[in-house]
């Protein structure tokens, strides 16, 4: 699977952070929140630990996180993010070859953010079927979903967004990835399972100044892909883009709950 930087897990971290459906979040609190034990949760593609820093708040005082991610760099970042009275185990893992030695022990909940959405059908299929025989709770954060507003309006904007979608179909280690058909496809597989699934928008709304950075970054990393169907018009669409003054990029969050 292939990663990202630690700098761009720190730029898009402010917004994660704004944009997570909070009665989601407020549902996996009362789930846990009679629980007298530890908790045991792994993260997948645990990146530098922002989605851990962001869950581990909603969870009671125990809990062991395992941080699975192939990038040994940035999960010695996410070490040192450990919640206070927390403890962490770093699971260096290509996650090409499954989760099911993740899922033993079997944990209490199974978290990801930003991480489906690179993920192939048949990969999503497997992984419903070790969190069913595990047992487990998922919360998974942040998918994109495909929806993307950018302001002001680009006369190349529909083949822009077809070209970007098809380029995040592109196998990234996981298979073809679904890219903004993988939330639903999940949800899907885990209700087949027999998981009570519930689902809320956590939409990306990003402004300038406040977000010029990453606006711009969006942009940069969306030009190699737009380039072949804007034609000449790439360069316009770029300039444009990277000075949008608002984007709204969909996002959606899941909670489920296994039977019983």
């Amino acid at each position: 699977m292939s990663g990202f930087s630690a700098d761009w897990l720190g730029l898009r971290a402010g917004a994660d952070g704004r944009a997570r459906n909070a009665a989601l979040a407020a549902r996996l609190a009362g789930h846990f929140a009679e629980r007298t034990g530890g908790l045991r949760i792994v993260d997948l593609g645990a990146g530098s630990g922002n989605n851990m820093a962001a869950t581990a708040p909603l969870l009671g005082p125990a809990q062991h996180w395992v941080l699975a991610d192939a990038d040994a760099g940035l999960l010695a970042r996410a070490r040192a993010r450990a919640p206070r009275g927390a403890t962490v185990e770093l699971q260096l893992t290509d996650l090409a070859c499954g989760v099911g030695a993740l899922l033993r022990p079997a944990p209490d909940l199974v978290t990801a953010s930003a991480f489906f959405d690179l993920c192939g059908a048949a990969w999503i299929e497997r992984f419903a079927d070790a969190l069913a025989v595990s047992g487990a709770a998922l919360y998974t954060v942040l998918s994109y979903d495909g929806r993307e507003v950018w302001e002001p309006a680009f006369a190349g904007d529909a083949a822009a967004l077809s070209a970007f979608h098809a380029d995040q179909r592109r196998d990234k280690g996981l298979g073809p990835a679904m890219g903004p058909d993988a939330h639903d496809h999940l949800a899907r597989c885990l209700a087949a399972r027999g998981y009570r699934v519930e689902e809320g928008p956590s939409d990306w709304a990003l402004e300038a100044p406040r977000d010029a950075a990453l606006i711009a970054a969006l942009a940069e990393g969306s030009a190699a892909a737009v380039r072949p169907a804007l034609g000449r018009a790439a360069g316009d669409w770029w300039t444009v883009r990277k000075g949008a003054a608002r984007v709204v990029i969909g996002h959606k969050d899941l909670l489920a709950l296994p039977p019983g």
